[in-house]
């Protein structure tokens, strides 16, 4: 975090496990592939609010950059299969109150959610009045606007996509899910992995079947399967021989199932497999990592929601100072531009992390009375 040993001796104890910040600095690395994912929005800032297809194509680096550009959308389930990792890391077998989970995760996630809530809000009414149209995300309205402010504006599917800061719609779902890991904690204490399996594939089972009700189903499955590979290592098979075991089925699963079921085989089984081998090993590294490892990562892990959620702020921004004189589609295929773009959100992300979410947090914390602060990695979702 760069306050140095003073601050390190100062930090609350941890509520459960180590800080796992090999596997929070994937975090990091997930919220760029969205970052870079969402670079199409340069190019679809019309009316339409949509892009040609092929369009991908004329990014800059493109053959470098193209698993970004055309999937970076599977880092959602990154961050979902990580949340549920290293909550179940963090909160599994621990003594910490309802009360003080729930302050935890609003001091957390709402001050920033608030602010990039509201600036978006601004920025589409500027938009509005100078363009005729909300570029990117349309829906500009109260009932939307009233359940982005309550973070509920994904719990359930409606027509006509996403509103305002629209990235934040996979924060709404998971915040369903936390309801659920809370409410079952205790039975997962009682009889552990079977009651998580059943959960993994309640979960799957309502995606397959009622996906069109809402996302949350689909972060269940995610987030439930990375509390059953928290569970696995509490049982031993984080370590040995044991380990590569596990993380030999996991990989020859993933790879397999991605190969024999396509799209279906990547989602179900690639992505949780090959992600949760790495998780899984990245956990049993971490005591043996360096200090200057664990310290970029520790960094990259912090600024992973304020990158998230400020992407598209600055986008719209940028948008903004270009229309109606240049287009921004044009000068999006150049290589400096994606580099300033990126190093703008990073910093934006460093500065608000500084001097906004931590002061915030630290804050609403003490005000609303958490008394078992929340161990670092389950600290910094999404």
């Amino acid at each position: 975090m760069g306050e140095g040993a003073k601050a390190a001796a100062a930090r609350p104890p941890r509520a459960g496990g180590g800080y796992l910040s090999l596997v929070d600095g994937v975090r990091g690395i997930a919220a760029v592939a969205v970052l870079l994912y969402h670079y199409v929005h340069f190019f679809m800032t019309g009316p339409v609010r949509s892009a040609p297809e092929g369009t991908t194509r004329l990014f800059p680096a493109y053959d470098l950059l193209w698993p970004f550009y055309e999937y970076g959308y599977f880092a959602v389930q990154i961050f979902w299969l990580i949340s549920g990792f290293v909550f179940a890391h963090v909160y599994y077998g621990q003594d910490a109150s309802t009360r003080s989970f729930a302050v935890n995760r609003f001091a957390r996630l709402y001050p920033l959610h608030l602010l990039t809530l509201l600036l978006v809000t601004v920025l589409q009414f500027v938009a509005l009045h100078r363009l005729g149209y909300t570029p990117i995300y349309g829906k500009y309205d109260l009932p939307h606007f009233a359940k982005q402010l309550f973070m509920a504006s994904d719990w359930l599917h409606e027509d006509g996509g996403y509103s305002f800061n629209g990235p934040v719609w996979s924060v709404s779902v998971e915040i369903v899910i936390y309801a659920v890991f809370w409410a079952s904690r205790g039975i997962v204490a009682r009889l552990g992995l079977p009651v998580v399996a059943v959960l993994v594939a309640a979960f799957y089972w309502l995606h397959q079947h009622h996906a069109d009700w809402s996302n949350a189903f689909a972060c269940g499955f995610y987030f439930f399967a990375g509390c059953g590979l928290t569970l696995l290592r509490r049982h031993g098979w984080g370590q040995g021989w044991r380990l590569a075991v596990l993380c030999a089925i996991l990989v020859v699963g993933g790879i397999g199932g991605t190969a024999k079921g396509g799209d279906w085989g990547w989602r179900y089984l690639g992505l949780p497999g090959l992600f949760g081998a790495a998780f899984m090993l990245l956990a049993a590294l971490e005591k043996r990592a360096g200090a200057g490892l664990r310290k970029v990562c520790e960094w990259l892990g912090e600024n992973t929601y304020g990158v998230y959620l400020w992407h598209f702020p600055v986008q719209l921004v940028l948008i903004l100072l270009l229309l109606p004189r240049f287009a921004p589609a044009e000068i999006a295929r150049n290589g400096w531009f994606l580099l300033g773009f990126v190093a703008l959100v990073v910093i934006v992300a460093r500065l608000s992390y500084i001097h906004f979410e931590r002061p915030a947090r630290d804050w609403l914390r003490r005000r609303l009375g958490s008394r078992a602060p929340t161990p670092k990695g389950g600290d910094n979702a999404p």
